[in-house]
């Protein structure tokens, strides 16, 4: 078909947290802990007159414990992640006609994504996102491909079937 098209990211600490936060407020985690605080304030504010002190103090901390668990967690998750070898080296992704190439300098050889696997391709808030599943994705920022922005939404659209892509 067309010519391949190569281009190297570097994941920031900044963009896997980004990703993740989005990915778990899209959930069913996220929304049930957005949830449980609405409704911990509101019981707190409309039974404030006859709780003792006590639970006037503890129905806002534990709101704000449902509220801050996912970012906070997800914050010392994504700093453990950034550990790994991988993200120590920019990552180089090949568009070719049988598949994406992911290549490393942490890594022997190139991991392939055929075209009929990947799961979806979306973009988001200044990502370019490839998911292989549901929960995983490989992560492009799209100003690292500024340059090559169009030429690879192009490419991704002669290769990817419609109802997996929702690019912007």
């Amino acid at each position: 078909m067309g010519q391949n098209i190569k281009f190297s990211v570097k994941i920031k600490e900044e963009d896997l947290y980004r990703f993740n936060l989005h990915h778990s407020y899209s959930g069913s985690q996220g929304i049930l802990s957005v949830v449980l605080f609405v409704l911990l304030i509101v019981v707190w504010i409309l039974r404030f007159s006859v709780l003792s002190p006590l639970y006037k103090v503890f129905y806002p901390l534990l709101a704000i414990i449902f509220l801050m668990y996912i970012p906070l967690s997800l914050k010392l998750r994504v700093k453990a992640q950034m550990q790994q070898e991988v993200f120590s080296y920019p990552i180089t992704y090949e568009l070719k006609d049988d598949g994406i190439y992911i290549s490393s300098p942490s890594a022997d050889e190139p991991a392939v994504l055929p075209w009929e696997y990947v799961y979806k391709i979306s973009t988001w808030k200044g990502y370019l996102l490839i998911y292989s599943n549901r929960v995983n994705a490989y992560i492009i920022p799209i100003t690292d491909i500024q340059s090559q922005y169009d030429e690879t939404v192009n490419f991704i659209k002669s290769h990817v079937e419609d109802y997996k892509l929702q690019i912007k």
